[in-house]
């Protein structure tokens, strides 16, 4: 899989932006025609499509594979499918973790964040050794829950810590280090144990996406890729002149716009 997207990752790093991304080089091999308020992947290219409190799986041909949806905890607001064995779904509103199976089904018990001590979570995703990582907005912090639900590693007051003003938008892990996404500021970038390493100067990003040392992102609706180990940056042309988000997986290129969901493959 690494060498796959090594190749598909090489093909969109040209000189000019111009021949990246065109309707010629990239086939449409799939649409899914569904409204949505925001999508993920997982490594195998499957498509998790989120609208209100309903979570849709799809394979990387569009076929529809499972449906989950619980009315009692309102819309979902993330889901994590990193570890597409145990999907991470978070209810903001209702403060509830609900974890699933790859077949979208109920695998534990639900949750109650309040319950085990948080009274403002924002964020919530996976974490290895089916652990979680937890935002929250009380004390700006940023907290690690092991597969018990205890307390392994916490931050501090991020606020007071990096004298910055804390509105964060979307929480990563990958590959043993924590990705918490701050618009004003940019990426922050703590190490497996919670310790504050860096920031990446990506700003006003909604969402963002890990491969290898690059960051993907979207800013004012350009495609951009910058580099935490060197600082290079890149930008791209896309098969679609309006979209709303965008991921990377297997070599295939997903685009969301607001019917639809699109799939590419290299030619």
């Amino acid at each position: 899989m690494k060498l796959t997207f090594g190749i598909f990752l090489l093909s969109l790093i040209v000189l000019s932006p111009a021949n990246c991304f065109s309707q010629n080089k990239y086939k449409l091999t799939a649409t899914i025609t569904t409204e949505s308020d925001f999508f993920t992947t997982d490594n195998q290219a499957n498509v998790y499509v989120v609208k209100a409190d309903e979570l849709t799986k799809y394979d990387k041909t569009g076929k529809i594979l499972y449906k989950y949806s619980n009315k009692n905890f309102g819309n979902i607001t993330s889901v994590d499918a990193s570890n597409m064995l145990r999907i991470v779904v978070f209810y903001k509103d209702f403060l509830q973790v609900v974890f699933l199976d790859n077949t979208l089904s109920i695998n534990g018990e639900p949750i109650t964040l309040e319950k085990i001590g948080f009274q403002q979570p924002q964020l919530v995703s996976s974490s290895h050794n089916s652990g979680l990582w937890i935002y929250d907005k009380q004390n700006f912090e940023l907290f690690r829950l092991d597969q018990n639900l205890l307390k392994t590693q916490q931050t501090g007051n991020l606020s007071a810590t990096l004298n910055t003003d804390i509105q964060p938008n979307y929480l990563l892990e990958y590959d043993n280090k924590v990705y918490l996404n701050n618009p004003s500021t940019g990426v922050l970038i703590f190490d497996i144990y919670g310790t504050y390493y860096k920031t990446v100067p990506v700003k006003n990003a909604l969402r963002f996406q890990l491969i290898g040392d690059w960051v993907y992102f979207m800013s004012d609706k350009i495609v951009k890729a910058y580099n935490t180990i060197t600082t290079e940056e890149k930008q791209f042309e896309m098969p679609l002149p309006e979209f709303l988000n965008f991921r990377l997986e297997m070599g295939i290129l997903i685009l969301r716009t607001d019917k639809a969901i699109f799939l590419y493959a290299e030619q």
